[in-house]
């Protein structure tokens, strides 16, 4: 590592190599090039006669120190780049130094990258490896009075050379780009290390002041990160709670509670598409995570999250999804991926999933039906069938048999069965006989309906609803007895009374008489 100033000492050093610059660059002079008693300069070790460096005077603004043109200083990337740290198109990175103590680096090295002109437009003068300035891909010219970083724009002819070294001519310096990470680390340059700690607080308004964004974002790696450079300063929300910073590739985001979170440029247009930080996700609690099943990711926010798979598309899971997405396993778990976007029902909403759906209504809570509860959720004609909206979530019953109840009935199933629906007044009477406590037991088979009502076979017993009335248990002898006689459609008829003991048999009657064992 070497200091500018040991590099312009010496016989035959730098202040001969300005001078012949000045002489056929302009506007740049000897002076001001050599602003002040000391003269900064730096080479490459093979040929220290091409490059040259100016040095600074003192302000203390938010530019720093030698933020006007006759400091000699080139002016910052950002301040002519669209607010865009990196090298204008035209230009290229071609040399760079580092800076310590500098605060817009968290007090550690800051690092600064000459974007030097290229020979556009012709190519006369190269034989010291720098064209004369009419062929240079930019005019010479000072940073605007708008903004404090009124420094030079492409009037300083020289080159530090560690970068691009396969460019053998080019320009002056056009700006400057800056980085908390060795530019070896994220563009074409070598490690070779010059040091000038004067230019550690040179800035520019339109570049992030140093906080737990830029923290953050060096800690990604910065330019070599997928952020990329940035596209502008720290700016607030706007809601009183939140600050961010633009980069090519998407953006930082901080609150105080939830710390500083990186987007990427598809996240954060999904993001924004739905209101930002100040829509109904808020503000991101984690960075995107990678590796999910099926190729997919996720990244969560304070309400919700933004998720997709190979197999699905981009979806949003927020509000009251969104604990219930997490309770069931979010998308490694029962529910699987989302497939849409919350869609409205009469009175209620549903969001669908790879293995179900989360739904709700203004008379029910949310909650969740997944796998064969599904299945036959949709079979039954869903929320506008027999059972309505779901009302609770999947019961465990032990010696693996489940129930998940809905408003006017249950899905249900046992080791033994299969799942089945159970609805309207066969369900009634199920629930008044204990469910699967009771005699009846587990549905064996559908519901099925005749003319004159509806009927469902359970593994003790048959329920028979005659109309709109409520429905009958019929089991054991009466049962047989009843089957034989030709059933509903015999001459015993629909019953209308439960089958109960009697004595040490039972009994029912029918609408054409009674069965007693």
């Amino acid at each position: 590592m070497s200091t500018l100033e040991d590099l312009n000492a010496g016989p035959g050093g730098m202040a001969g190599f300005v001078s012949a610059l000045s002489r056929r660059f302009r506007p740049v002079s000897r002076r001001d090039v050599l602003v002040g008693a000391t003269v900064a300069a730096t080479a490459l070790a093979t040929k220290p006669r091409e490059y040259a460096l100016t040095p600074v005077a003192a302000y203390a603004t938010i530019c720093g120190p030698g933020n006007t043109a006759s400091s000699g200083w080139t002016v910052f990337c950002a301040t002519v780049n669209k607010g865009v740290n990196t090298c204008p198109p035209g230009s290229f990175a071609a040399g760079w130094w580092k800076a310590a103590d500098s605060s817009w680096c968290g007090g550690g090295y800051r690092y600064i990258v000459d974007c030097n002109a290229s020979c556009s437009k012709c190519t006369t003068g190269c034989s010291d490896n720098m064209c004369d300035a009419k062929c240079w891909s930019c005019s010479c010219g000072t940073g605007s009075t708008a903004t404090c970083d009124q420094r030079r724009i492409c009037c300083n002819a020289f080159r530090y050379g560690q970068c691009n070294t396969q460019i053998k001519c080019s320009g002056g310096v056009h700006c400057r780009v800056v980085s908390c990470v060795a530019p070896y680390q994220w563009t074409s340059c070598t490690t070779t290390s010059l040091v000038d700690n004067r230019t550690s607080e040179h800035s520019a308004p339109s570049l992030p002041v140093w906080s737990a964004i830029t923290s953050k974002y060096r800690a990604l790696g910065e330019q070599r990160s997928f952020l990329k450079a940035s596209t502008g300063p720290q700016r607030a929300v706007g809601d009183g709670r939140g600050q961010y910073v633009s980069f090519q590739g998407g953006r930082i985001l901080w609150s105080s509670k939830t710390g500083a979170r990186s987007l990427t440029a598809f996240t954060d247009s999904v993001f924004t598409a739905n209101g930002g930080p100040t829509g109904a996700l808020g503000y991101p609690t984690a960075d995107k995570v990678t590796g999910r099943p099926d190729g997919g990711w996720i990244q969560t926010f304070e309400n919700g999250a933004i998720t997709d798979s190979a197999s699905t598309s981009t979806q949003l899971v927020w509000g009251v999804r969104w604990p219930v997405w997490q309770r069931e396993g979010r998308e490694a778990g029962h529910l699987g991926y989302p497939i849409s976007a919350t869609q409205s029902l009469p009175g209620a909403w549903i969001q669908r999933f790879q293995q179900g759906a989360i739904v709700d209504s203004t008379a029910t809570t949310s909650q969740a039906v997944w796998g064969v509860r599904w299945t036959v959720w949709e079979q039954t004609g869903r929320e506008t069938g027999p059972l309505g909206f779901p009302v609770a979530a999947r019961e465990d019953l032990g010696n693996g048999a489940w129930i998940q109840q809905f408003q006017t009935g249950a899905i249900t199933d046992s080791t033994a069965t299969s799942t089945q629906a159970v609805s309207g007044a066969i369900y009634a009477t199920w629930v008044a006989n204990r469910l699967d406590k009771g005699v009846l037991r587990f549905p064996t088979a559908a519901q099925a309906d005749d003319t004159r009502g509806s009927h469902q076979t359970f593994q003790g017993g048959e329920l028979w609803a005659l109309d709109s009335g409520p429905a009958r248990r019929v089991y054991g002898a009466v049962l047989t007895q009843w089957k034989a006689a030709g059933g509903a459609t015999g001459r015993y008829g629909y019953p209308v009374t439960d089958t109960t003991a009697s004595g040490d048999g039972l009994t029912c009657t029918f609408e054409g008489g009674t069965i007693t064992t």
